[in-house]
């Protein structure tokens, strides 16, 4: 297939295994700023331009791995499109961050505005928890804001239903490609937010949610918006991420506080404690975003919760402790790689890295490598 655009370029190197945004700067700065020109490349001017030899080897046989004409074919059939990150309707506070995606993938109507904030929180959220993200969701979309969420169930749904029940605007950014509905319930509101908002995601067509792909999800919640409410988490899970990529991604962060023996409350407390805004109102936001620059907040709060992080780990043991020490000897490491030192399943695998990820031991690369 001939590449015949930027988008469509942009569109491939997406969707190929081992290439993200550092690698894609890394092409770029070589190929002279035109991504038509990545796919003329011979292999030594890859690997000069600093791909890795696996990296390489997927995008000379891109049509091999991914059809970019019936992408785009089933695409058009749903109403739907790819932007690169160079498309004018890319987020622009998204294209600030750290390693943004090379593109989205979008169907119903994104929103201009830079007036959003996310709304995240347990998928096993309690009444209460449940109450106070429709409500605050549904005030804040009142006023204008759009309210950005990760379309799971829990406080997720509840944000997203709060926003579309005042006709506010709401965006749901997935964890799998937008042609699939997850969780499956969550149908009626698939339909209505992409009537009256929009979905996106980072991934093509067909991927199935998994634990890596939530990790990166999070990291594009945060980074479309302004701000992030934490509603109801534990001290571990997708939500305290999403916080987390917030304070690097130079986001405010607020929490809603919660009944001090309840497990759901202990991730809200834990933020709040650290410098997180506590609100008990939808002005308490409002207020702190009129007056407080969020480079305040996060040269405020960024040492404290990392120094927490540290000093609250546990150790690690069995084969936790074995992935860090090959990571530790080696760098960086795939996680092929990985199971083979280990000599375990990928499945398996795949669940000691995001456990390792979600702790802040390691993180993955845009490239798809692990690393300390």
């Amino acid at each position: 297939m001939t590449v015949d655009s930027r988008e469509d370029a942009y569109l491939i190197l997406n969707a190929l295994p081992r290439i993200g945004w550092l690698s894609l700067q890394k092409l770029l700065e070589f190929f002279g700023n035109d991504p038509l020109a990545i796919f003329k490349g011979k292999e030594e001017d890859l690997l000069s331009a600093g791909l890795t030899k696996t990296a390489c080897a997927n995008l000379l046989q891109h049509e091999q791995l991914f059809h970019a004409s019936k992408e785009k074919e089933a695409l058009s059939k749903m109403g739907a499109r790819f932007i690169s990150f160079e498309h004018p309707d890319y987020p622009a506070l998204l294209r600030t961050i750290y390693d943004p995606p090379i593109g989205l993938y979008v169907l119903g109507k994104l929103s201009p505005t830079t007036n959003t904030i996310a709304i995240v929180g347990s998928r096993y959220a309690d009444i209460y928890g449940l109450q106070m993200a429709e409500k605050f969701s549904s005030e804040l979309a009142e006023r204008g804001w759009n309210i950005i969420s990760g379309f799971a169930r829990g406080i997720d749904t509840a944000a997203h239903r709060g926003a579309l029940r005042v006709q506010g605007t709401t965006v749901a950014v997935l964890g799998c490609g937008i042609d699939r509905i997850y969780p499956p319930e969550n149908a009626d509101l698939y339909a209505q937010i992409k009537e009256n908002g929009c979905i996106i995601s980072e991934f093509p067509l067909h991927v199935r949610a998994d634990r890596v792909t939530f990790p990166r999800r999070n990291r594009i919640l945060s980074g479309m918006s302004q701000a992030t409410l934490v509603v109801e988490s534990d001290l571990k899970g997708g939500s305290m991420l999403t916080a987390t990529f917030a304070l690097e991604q130079n986001r405010q962060v607020f929490a809603i506080p919660g009944r001090i023996d309840s497990d759901m409350s202990r991730g809200c407390h834990q933020l709040i404690r650290n410098g997180a805004t506590l609100v008990t109102s939808t002005e308490d936001i409002l207020e702190d975003l009129d007056s407080a620059p969020p480079l305040e907040l996060k040269l405020d709060l960024e040492p404290k919760i990392r120094k927490l992080q540290r000093d609250t780990r546990p150790s690690l043991e069995g084969l936790e402790a074995q992935v860090y020490g090959f990571l530790q000897k080696h760098g960086t490491l795939s996680s092929s790689d990985l199971c083979a030192f280990c000599k375990v399943e990928p499945q398996t695998m795949q669940t000691v890295l995001f456990s390792l990820e979600l702790n802040r031991w390691i993180i993955r690369r845009n490239d798809g490598l692990f690393e300390l």
